[in-house]
């Protein structure tokens, strides 16, 4: 229906544009009379309904499928035998309607031959703007078709990527709380307990696109009070969130993902443990997040399969196109995870959920 609609807007336009123009020339030539406005309304509906019919001749024969090379030829002929068609009809129209007036189909040869070859030679320019019309049409459909794919796509591989923290989550805090079965049992239950009220938590949050970093930071405390139990003293860790921040927007599971590697790779293998900082700072750019902990980074080197810092890059990279960053420095005897968040109007955000 839209395409219909302005299919006909832009013929209405085009051709009362094309009879103003040459009204114009006349009124400046001083040779334009009322017998000469109606001849001139008389070609703006004939027009419309020839070039109407072109279109018709053109959709019925599939040309708009068909390469320019076999299309062209046709074109020319069909205007040609349009463009008598569209002489006749006026003639006949304006010998019967307007017989005061020098009548057409007696007119000299030579006009006869002029006419003929101006209405072939619109026609066809006609025709080629329908072709044109339609190719860019079409390609616009098919830019937006490509867009909603590649978004579908994305879509998809995100649900994918967030489907699978869930479960890795999961793995890491079944490991730490089985530690803790045999050492306390009642820190074990005291473990289970914390751990479901931050399943629950993360369930709530990992259904989102992005959600308030406040909802992110409360899911880490979470899970470090889960894994203090296990480690006790030696792991200490402190926040430093700007009450103002809390509101920014973060993929969900981000920071609990830099957190979690931090304990499981950088101090749990220490044997008086070590200390961890989170840090959150506003940028002109966005939102800097930076988890520091104590131990060493060795680039290449990866440890388990790898899979939380993985799908972090990818979502980021998916989310915000390519504006995000993240990288793993080492900083005087500790290791940094850091990463920049765009603000949320630069942000690509390609995920609707």
């Amino acid at each position: 229906m839209r395409a219909r609609t302005i299919y006909w807007g832009t013929q209405l336009l085009a051709w009362a544009l094309l009879v103003s123009v040459i009204g114009l020339y006349l009124y400046q030539d001083r040779s334009l009379s009322p017998d000469q406005i109606k001849v001139l309304v008389l070609f703006y509906f004939t027009g419309l309904g020839i070039s109407h019919w072109f279109r018709h001749v053109i959709i019925r024969n599939g040309w708009l499928e068909r390469d320019l090379g076999f299309v062209l030829p046709r074109l020319s002929l069909v205007a040609l035998l349009l463009s008598i068609v569209a002489f006749l009809l006026m003639a006949v129209v304006h010998d019967s309607f307007f017989p005061g007036y020098a009548p057409l189909l007696v007119a000299d040869p030579l006009a006869i031959l002029l006419n003929t070859i101006n209405w072939t030679v619109l026609l066809f320019i006609w025709s080629l703007g329908y072709f044109a019309y339609v190719y860019f049409i079409r390609s616009r459909r098919e830019e937006i078709r490509n867009l909603r794919l590649e978004t579908a796509s994305r879509d998809n591989q995100l649900n994918t990527l967030r489907a699978q923290m869930n479960p890795h989550f999961m793995f890491n805090a079944l490991n730490g709380i089985r530690a803790l079965v045999d050492e306390d049992p009642e820190k074990a239950k005291r473990a289970i307990t914390q751990l479901s009220a931050i399943l629950r938590n993360a369930m709530a949050t990992v259904k989102r696109g992005v959600v308030p970093l406040g909802e992110e930071i409360d899911i880490v405390k979470a899970y470090l009070e889960l894994e203090h139990m296990r480690f006790e003293e030696r792991l200490r860790y402190t926040f430093d969130v700007p009450v103002e921040l809390e509101r920014e927007q973060v993929p969900p599971m981000l920071l609990q993902t830099l957190v979690e590697n931090a304990v499981r790779h950088g101090i749990a293998p220490l044997v008086n443990g070590g200390d961890l900082h989170i840090i959150a700072r506003r940028t002109p750019e966005g939102l800097d997040l930076v988890v520091r902990n104590t131990g060493r980074y060795t680039p290449g080197e990866v440890r388990g399969n790898g899979i939380g810092l993985k799908n972090t890059r990818k979502r980021l990279a998916m989310i915000y196109g390519g504006l995000a960053r993240f990288e793993i420095v080492n900083v005087e005897g500790c290791v940094e995870s850091r990463v920049h968040v765009p603000l949320r109007t630069e942000a690509v955000l390609t995920d609707p959920s």
